[in-house]
């Protein structure tokens, strides 16, 4: 029995010392060993170029374009021709909220300008307290990149991108037809004469200001706003609506500016008119004959064959509904440095103040302007 034992146990020992028991298996076959795991790849960020300057833009290429435009106007990205026109668009568009912010992602960075077109939504017009269509607004930025892409849609962004336009269907490149654009726009108001070659003003503007990065003085209007105003109060002296005002001057620009009131084609520019109190856009009326007949005669220049006709639109606008009012307002507030700071070439008196005389002459003519609200169809667009 014992004999039975032992061989029971001696049997026992060699099955757990071939099941390994801590030694090798050699029916196991090789190890695999573990795989590799590859670090992801980043791709180098694109550096964008300045087509105004040849040198790299600040930032790098990026698919978020933001800003502002008319509250509720559906805003769309495009890329921009050579010849000026827009090319495929970059996105969905978006829609501005109510306070006027939208936000697009491009399918892709965009590597070259960029139309921004902002279609519909309102506008205030503080000239005389109406709400009015927004109608279509551009703006035409040289380029988009993280640390340049968020922009003010405005009228001025219109009248300079409609200039650009033109110059660039007549064969300029876009970075000479983006300059010309801008050129047609400041020269909107004769303080700005500071600006037309100073490229940072450009692309200030774009983001809401008439600003140099070089000081220049005051002669700076910061936000713009005078220009902003001045075009108000053109809608106000012409009985025009908003979208009919900027569409115009911007049509001017094209000419810049030209006597005869016509656009880069040398065509004279149409404006519509108003039927039953109802503005008509199509109606055919000239921009040259509006404003012949609503410039008052002092205000008037020498035409062609002894005629009295309303001077270039740029310099109407410059003086008597920019200047007056920034005159009016320092004489108002007794504070010459406001005016003299943007007009340095105005000469104030021995006492270091406005002339009493021309201060009495911009409230005059400011409230003859002024009066005319009552008697506007446009003053019936609520």
């Amino acid at each position: 029995m014992k004999t039975l034992q032992k061989i029971s146990v001696t049997a026992a020992m060699l099955i757990i010392g071939g099941c390994g028991g801590g030694g090798s298996n050699s029916n196991a076959g090789p190890s695999t060993p573990p795989a590799t795991v590859a670090p992801p790849v980043t791709a180098t960020p694109t550096t964008i170029t300045n087509i105004l300057t040849g040198t790299a833009a600040p930032g790098v290429a990026t698919q978020t374009i933001l800003g502002t435009a008319y509250v509720g106007a559906s805003v769309t990205a495009y890329s921009v021709q050579a010849d000026g026109s827009s090319g495929a668009a970059l996105g969905a568009p978006a829609t501005a909220d109510v306070n006027g912010q939208f936000v697009i992602t491009a399918t892709a960075a965009p590597l070259g300008p960029v139309r921004l077109v902002a279609v519909g939504g309102t506008v205030a017009r503080a000239a005389d307290n109406t709400i009015q269509p927004g109608g279509s607004l551009e703006l035409i930025t040289p380029f988009v990149t993280t640390e340049y892409n968020n922009f003010k849609i405005s009228p001025l962004t219109d009248i300079a991108a409609n200039a650009m336009t033109s110059s660039a269907r007549g064969g300029a490149t876009l970075a000479n037809a983006f300059v010309e654009g801008m050129q047609r726009l400041l020269e909107l108001d004769v303080a700005n004469v500071v600006f037309l070659q100073d490229k940072s003003v450009y692309l200030n503007v774009l983001k809401g200001a008439v600003k140099s990065d070089t000081t220049y003085y005051g002669a700076q209007s910061l936000q713009g706003q005078e220009l902003l105003n001045g075009l108000e109060y053109l809608g106000v002296m012409l009985d025009l609506p908003a979208l009919a005002v900027v569409k115009a001057v911007g049509a001017a620009a094209q000419s810049s500016y030209a006597l005869a009131n016509v656009d880069g084609t040398g065509m004279p520019i149409s404006v519509g008119t108003w039927a039953n109190s109802t503005f008509s856009p199509g109606a055919t009326a000239t921009l040259k004959s509006l404003r012949d007949a609503k410039t008052p005669d002092a205000q008037k220049v020498a035409g062609p064959a002894g005629t009295s006709v309303a001077p270039r639109l740029n310099e109407y606008v410059s003086r008597y509904l920019v200047m007056d009012f920034t005159m009016d307002t320092a004489c108002r507030s007794n504070a010459s440095l406001y005016f003299t700071s943007r007009y340095p070439f105005y000469q104030v008196d021995a006492q270091g103040k406005m002339f009493a005389a021309d201060c009495s002459a911009a409230a005059q003519r400011i409230a003859e302007l002024k009066a005319r609200v009552a008697t506007n169809n446009s003053t019936r667009m609520k």
